[in-house]
């Protein structure tokens, strides 16, 4: 009796949960938006040079994306190589989203490429990406 109480309320808790879930369909959103979002970086900018002795170590990291309609999904990566140092995503309802935070890269011992990579996309599929390449040293 136990084991058929729990799968009931299981199925209950997935088809709860899958009718609830973010779909592009489920929202009341302009279908005629081709519009993609902006995305406006201000720091680092392009071939900027940190020094982490000047910044406490820190790279300041400052963005805000827009969307005529409403955003969807932001995503910020910092990579160094092939190895990812800093991700954040953001699931976004709204018409704006910044972005301000601090991160701080470990084992730099020279002058170092990162790339800071920015995806975003709004309810109706249009996506735009802006990626830079800054240096760090210590």
């Amino acid at each position: 009796m136990q084991n058929k109480f729990f799968i009931a309320v299981l199925s209950a808790t997935i088809a709860i949960a899958s009718i609830s879930s973010c779909k592009k369909d489920d929202h009341n959103h302009n279908a005629s938006d081709t519009e993609k979002p902006v995305i406006t970086l201000n720091e680092p900018v392009m071939n900027d040079t940190i020094s982490l002795a000047a910044s406490s170590g820190e790279v300041h990291i400052d963005l805000a994306v827009s969307d005529n309609d409403k955003l969807h999904d932001v995503a910020i990566n910092v990579t160094n190589g092939s190895t990812n140092i800093f991700t954040k995503s953001a699931h976004v309802d709204a018409k704006t989203y910044t972005f301000h935070d601090h991160i701080m890269p470990m084992g730099i011992t020279g002058v170092t490429a990162l790339t800071l990579k920015i995806d975003a996309s709004d309810h109706n599929s249009n996506a735009d990406s802006k990626t830079v390449t800054f240096y760090v040293k210590p």
